[in-house]
């Protein structure tokens, strides 16, 4: 015969039972839902941050660059040193503006580590070394510190700030294509980008950006390429105007309205006699001279004028191209994570509701386990 107390007692230990199985399930689902990463660390970031940094980093480059280029034009009396530092700016600001707007914010990061490195070499022992003499230290710094800013922007990104892996790969792909020239023509960094992201486990949080965000992301750039695109004009116009200034038939001119006047000073000096006759064939040569030298003014000028009008024609274009660009792949995008976010919203519902489903089956088995062995225990007493 069963008592009461033993009845008590086995009721205790068939709900501890079921609440054991209740606990383990629902600690088995937990685990299921959590994810580690394969080092065990790792950090996430918005997308959107390094956006922001990275359009921040972009005016301190076209700054240094711009400072450390007119620094040397200013101390150098050496015309070909100022023509190349004008060249350096006009240059490479370009090439950092098209790397930090055309990419994802983080091959931006790499692909502008790689380029103020490649430069750094290029100024230091490359085919650069010599370019501007004994004002050479100046762009090796500039880029030096471009370079360490990129290097600090990386390390924040970085579980445990260790990217000595991730440098050493940059550093190498950088000596392995250098850069040959002032124009700057490199190599595309992508495959790179996606070794030294393995490489630092940096994950990137999942964003819906507004579309007051989009456009703001939209008129940061555009802000960029108007506060550019006046100073790429005027150095493009300065630079075309140093190369007419030094065109050798310009030159030619100039020499030799020098040597008649030179020559026409010692005839006066030797022989009085003779100025009024050499007074009038003197001017006219001169006269002939001057209209030739403002004849090749004049076309030089034309040349320059049109050249210009060129540049800012592509410019332009290439601004009008660039803004459709962003535009089209800001709303693509903004499509695509709204499509995620519905997708991600449904697949939540639906695990809210299997788990609901499963619980009231459980309380219900529970339930009924609990009537059979009432009744059970009901008749055997």
């Amino acid at each position: 015969m069963i008592t009461y107390s033993l009845r008590i007692a086995l009721l205790k230990r068939i709900m501890l039972v079921l609440l054991l199985v209740c606990q383990v399930s629902i600690a088995q689902k937990k685990k299921k839902k959590s994810s580690v990463t394969p080092s065990g660390e790792s950090i996430e970031i918005s997308s959107l941050e390094l956006r922001l940094t990275m359009d921040d980093f972009f005016y301190r480059f076209a700054r240094t660059i711009t400072e450390s280029a007119d620094s040397i034009i200013i101390s150098s009396r050496d015309y070909k040193i100022g023509n190349e530092a004008l060249f350096w700016k006009m240059n490479a600001i370009p090439v950092a503006q098209g790397s930090i707007y055309s990419h994802d914010p983080f091959a931006a990061l790499i692909d502008m580590a790689v380029f103020t490195y490649q430069m750094k070499l290029y100024f230091e022992k490359g085919r650069g070394k010599d370019l501007f003499g004994e004002f050479q230290g100046v762009a090796v710094q500039a880029s030096d510190t471009l370079y360490k800013d990129l290097i600090g922007i990386g390390r924040n990104l970085t579980p445990g700030r260790d990217i000595s892996e991730g440098i050493k790969l940059i550093e190498d792909f950088a000596e392995q294509n250098p850069i040959n020239s002032s124009y700057f023509i490199r190599k595309s960094t992508i495959p790179l980008m996606y070794n030294i992201q393995n490489i630092t486990k940096v994950s990137f949080k999942s964003l819906a950006e507004g579309m007051a965000q989009s456009l703001d992301e939209l008129s940061t750039r555009l802000n960029a390429y108007t506060e550019i695109l006046p100073k790429q004009v005027r150095w493009q116009a300065e630079y075309l105007l140093n190369n007419a200034l030094t065109n050798p038939q310009l030159t030619g001119r100039l020499d030799s309205l020098t040597y008649l006047l030179e020559r026409s000073v010692l005839v006066v000096e030797s022989t009085p006699e003779l100025i009024d006759d050499q007074r009038s064939t003197l001017m006219q040569e001169l006269r002939g001279e001057r209209i030739a030298v403002l004849q090749a003014i004049r076309q030089e000028r034309m040349a320059v004028l049109d050249e210009i009008r060129k540049e800012r024609a592509i410019v332009m274009q290439l601004l009008s191209d660039e803004i459709t660009l962003q535009r089209e792949a800001s709303f693509q995008e903004l499509n695509t994570l709204t499509s995620q976010g519905i997708d991600l919203s449904f697949n939540n519902l639906e695990n809210i509701v299997d788990t609901i489903f499963w619980r009231t089956v459980v309380l219900l088995f529970i339930f009924l386990v609990v009537i059979v062995i009432g009744i059970v225990i009901y008749k055997r007493i």
